[in-house]
């Protein structure tokens, strides 16, 4: 192992002996993580991709929580609140010169954490797998990471943590996808049997949402994590007070498509970053234009009456999860009249709420826009709305135990919008 070059404040070294100045991304969904890793791998640049295998009791970020760690000590993402990052950076660096992958353990739950020098408080365990991702391997792993975010439901992640010295075992590092009866693996498996191990557990760890599964096959520890889809949000309208709510909800890690009636042009990437601009020339034909499943939501804004009305039709014929309308009570009820007087009423309206958002008060477009991604947020994951600190289960529960949110008289609730 090479000597350990001096550390700077935080205790991160680059590899030459520098001190590295520590930059953190802090849009650390599986969207970011993904990017980062493809653009290392097109900068043939190896990074060290640090992954939450275990959380037991209380920790900032749960089973699955990424970070992506760079040769001079800058990172993508956060697996803790800026409390674990520079020691991890600090052990990456010998990753990186290695090539050895290492689990990192921090266990404060005996109240005085001191011999970590961290003061954490959270009273938690956290096992970090630390994995050195050579550009092909960081091409994998984003490539399977996307297949997860892309899928229609849940799917499971399981990654090697551990390996024993035993034939036919595992690599540490080695990850499969488990979609449905389908598998999709990076790294080698041995002799498969710790792989088919795991694939038996998938409705287990579906079961245990997001605190995963931890299991053992031949000595052999393998991590079970769930990944959820991300949303897909489909914005239609492209007027100013569209602009906070694409980037809201793309700072959220959600894909986000932005419908105008008019021809996109690169205003529309100057306006909306990171968002997918799509041309609809009919708003009746919304679904000709973008794809629109269960795991969408859609928030109808173009500010012209008659559009908005077809763009609500189209959006709950194609049975999408969430149709939020800009505007008052009033104005969804009207356009529920007008169609059902044109012969073209809908049968279930359970997923449309207007006015959209929640109330949280607030003026102008930004906090409306936040009122609105909230509002989405707790129905694509099944949450009803009210304070953490009335909460009395683990925040990190999945998301089935709570009871749905409740839409009696959606159109009446109040709104910031």
């Amino acid at each position: 192992m090479p000597t350990a070059a001096p550390a700077d404040k935080h205790g991160v070294r680059t590899l030459d002996g520098t001190p590295a100045a520590i930059h953190i991304q802090t849009m650390s969904s599986h969207i970011a993580i993904a990017e980062s890793l493809r653009l290392a791998s097109a900068a043939s640049e190896s990074v060290v991709l640090a992954t939450v295998v275990r959380v037991v009791g209380s920790s900032y970020g749960g089973v699955g929580t990424r970070m992506v760690i760079r040769i001079d000590g800058s990172t993508v993402g956060l697996v803790s609140g800026g409390c674990l990052e520079s020691d991890l950076c600090a052990h990456a660096l010998e990753v990186h010169a290695t090539g050895i992958a290492r689990m990192v353990t921090y266990d404060t739950r005996a109240d005085d954490d001191a011999i970590w020098g961290l003061g954490l408080g959270c009273n938690g365990l956290i096992d970090v797998l630390l994995q050195p991702l050579t550009p092909d391997r960081a091409t994998a792993s984003a490539d399977m990471l996307g297949a997860a975010l892309c899928a229609e439901a849940r799917t499971v992640i399981a990654t090697v943590v551990r390996s024993s010295e035993e034939a036919g075992a595992p690599e540490v590092g080695a990850q499969a996808l488990f979609v449905g009866a389908e598998e999709m693996t990076v790294g080698g498996w041995g002799d498969g049997t710790a792989l088919s191990a795991s694939a038996a557990r998938i409705d287990d760890t579906l079961a245990a949402g997001r605190r995963g599964l931890f299991h053992e096959v031949r000595d052999t520890q393998i991590a079970l994590e769930v990944i959820i889809p991300a949303i897909r949000l489909v914005i239609c309208g492209s007027g100013p007070d569209a602009v906070p709510l694409a980037r809201i909800a793309r700072e959220q890690g959600w894909d986000v498509s932005v419908v105008d009636h008019r021809p996109t042009n690169e205003s529309h990437a100057a306006r909306f970053s990171g968002a997918r601009a799509i041309e609809c020339g009919e708003a009746i034909s919304l679904g000709g234009a973008v794809a629109l499943s269960s795991r969408t939501a859609a928030v109808v804004m173009s500010h012209h009456f008659a559009r908005d009305i077809d763009y609500v039709k189209a959006l709950l014929d194609a049975g999408v999860a969430y149709v939020g309308v800009l505007g008052p009570r009033a104005r969804s009820e009207r356009m529920l009249a007008e169609l059902a007087a044109r012969g073209d009423a809908v049968a279930d309206t359970a997923t449309l709420y207007g006015p959209v958002g929640l109330d949280l008060g607030g003026e102008g477009p930004e906090a409306i826009a936040l009122a609105v991604v909230a509002e989405i947020s707790a129905v694509m994951n099944n949450r009803a709305p009210r304070h953490l600190r009335d909460r009395q289960a683990p925040m990190r529960d999945d998301a089935s135990r709570d009871s749905p949110p409740t839409r009696a008289d959606s159109l009446g609730r109040r709104s910031s919008t």
